[in-house]
């Protein structure tokens, strides 16, 4: 294995040779740094420990929801409602009584301020609920204001719905602003998958309207403790149906344990051998894991919360996202919101020494929820993310060196890509074979 690794790298060297890529960052903090990665990285250095070679940068959105923020420089949430018309296993909502929704002044007034400054790559304004859908009539009037105004600063309209409620007039007026406004819809997996998880109802979506209104539209799967033994059918099951973009996750804030280790490392495969058998389709965020972040001694912010995005409440209150709500985290944390300016709190000291930090996603406002800091990790997630390591990158060994592809027909970015991943995979694969 090693011997064929080593081989085709050399082909990958001579075939395509990888320059050194930079980081553009602030002159006053320093002149560049060094980053592995394929192609150009534009972030801010946040900060350099002193005595040290680790470097903490600001790559904002990385992995936030499903439109690609890799497009997009800030990032707006307003909550419409807490109220929903489902009950979803997973759901953080801690209080959906309220039937207050927002104001649409307030809204406006914040977009006035917020879109009369330009940024590079656009501002995404997010509506939140509960369903957002149960607030369809303000929405509407708020969009359409926005868009008659002439604000410097580009913008998109978005929102994640349950899908539900989306027929007649609502559903004629996202396909008519179909560019200007996306939907991501949640779905679970296949019928039972999905009404185990999410209230029976499955048969209430128009499934076939999201998939002609915004086919390139990532799903969002959540896996929880019920549906994890069907994960790869799931999975499969959204594919086949036309779903092309599938953002799967295990829920946050849910009862894991170790005892899930064998399940989810038996899906995993399933799902390995699938992509493999199937190189013509995307593959799920699952197995997407960049390994190619291992060269490099950067510590990743993983979203914009507290910094790039602005979560505003009903009330007008505005929060580092929307975990830190008082409908979701509770009124007295609410309070306490830790300052995300200071790069310091994103990592513990557990695990700034692990191998796989680079690798490894977080989630600020679960960790604060659930441990009341948002550096301090779901230990039982945190094993479950060591066999999807493993297994992915299992995988892409067998994609990269072990499938049989026309090199020549590679481009140099995809030949950079697979060099990278493998350079990365090498560096933990002592760590990996002890999973």
């Amino acid at each position: 294995m090693l011997v064929q690794t080593l081989l085709l790298k050399v082909l990958l060297i001579l075939r395509a040779p990888v320059p050194a890529v930079m980081a553009i960052v602030p002159d006053h903090v320093m002149t560049h740094v060094k980053v592995t990665a394929p192609v150009v990285v534009i972030a801010e250095v946040i900060n350099r420990e002193a005595n040290s070679d680790i470097i903490y940068l600001n790559l904002p959105l990385i992995l936030c929801t499903m439109v690609n923020k890799s497009n997009l420089t800030r990032g707006i949430y307003i909550t419409t409602n807490v109220t929903c018309n489902l009950n979803c296993v997973y759901c953080y909502e801690k209080d959906k009584t309220s039937k207050e929704t927002f104001s649409v002044e307030a809204a406006k007034s914040v977009l006035k301020t917020t879109l009369s400054t330009i940024t590079p790559r656009g501002t995404l304004i997010n509506f939140h609920g509960g369903e957002p859908f149960l607030s369809f009539e303000k929405i509407k009037t708020l969009c359409e204001w926005a868009w008659q105004q002439n604000f410097p600063e580009k913008f998109t309209f978005f929102a994640t719905s349950n899908g539900t409620l989306i027929h007649g007039a609502i559903k004629d007026w996202l396909f008519e602003h179909r560019k200007e406004f996306i939907v991501s819809l949640s779905l679970d997996g296949t019928r039972e998958m999905h009404n185990a998880n999410r209230s029976n109802s499955f048969d209430k979506i128009d499934l076939d309207f999201f998939i002609s209104a915004w086919p390139r539209q990532g799903v969002k799967v959540t896996v929880s403790p019920l549906t994890i033994h069907s994960l790869a059918e799931g999975i499969k099951f959204i594919h086949e149906i036309g779903f092309t973009d599938v953002r799967a996750n295990l829920a946050q804030m849910t009862e894991w344990n170790i005892n899930y280790k064998e399940t989810y490392e038996r899906q995993l495969n399933i799902l390995s051998e699938y992509y493999l058998a199937n190189p013509q389709i995307e593959r799920c965020s699952l197995f997407k894991v960049p390994f190619h972040a291992l060269k490099s001694k950067v510590i990743r912010k993983w979203c914009g919360a507290g910094t790039e995005m602005e979560a505003i409440d009903i009330d007008g209150k505005t929060y580092p996202c929307h975990l830190f709500f008082p409908s979701v985290c509770g009124k007295e944390k609410a309070q306490n919101c830790l300052d995300f300016t200071d790069y310091r709190n994103y990592t513990s000291s557990f695990c700034i020494s692990c191998p796989f930090l680079a690798i490894c996603p977080t989630c600020y406002g679960s960790n604060f929820i659930e441990r009341g800091d948002i550096c301090l990790r779901d230990m039982n997630l945190c094993e479950l993310e060591k066999i999807r390591f493993k297994v992915v990158a299992q995988f892409e060994y067998k994609r990269i060196v072990e499938s049989s592809y026309d090199l020549n027909a590679l481009s140099i970015e995809e030949r950079h890509k697979r060099l990278a991943t493998l350079e990365g995979i090498e560096l933990i694969s002592d760590h990996l074979s002890a999973i």
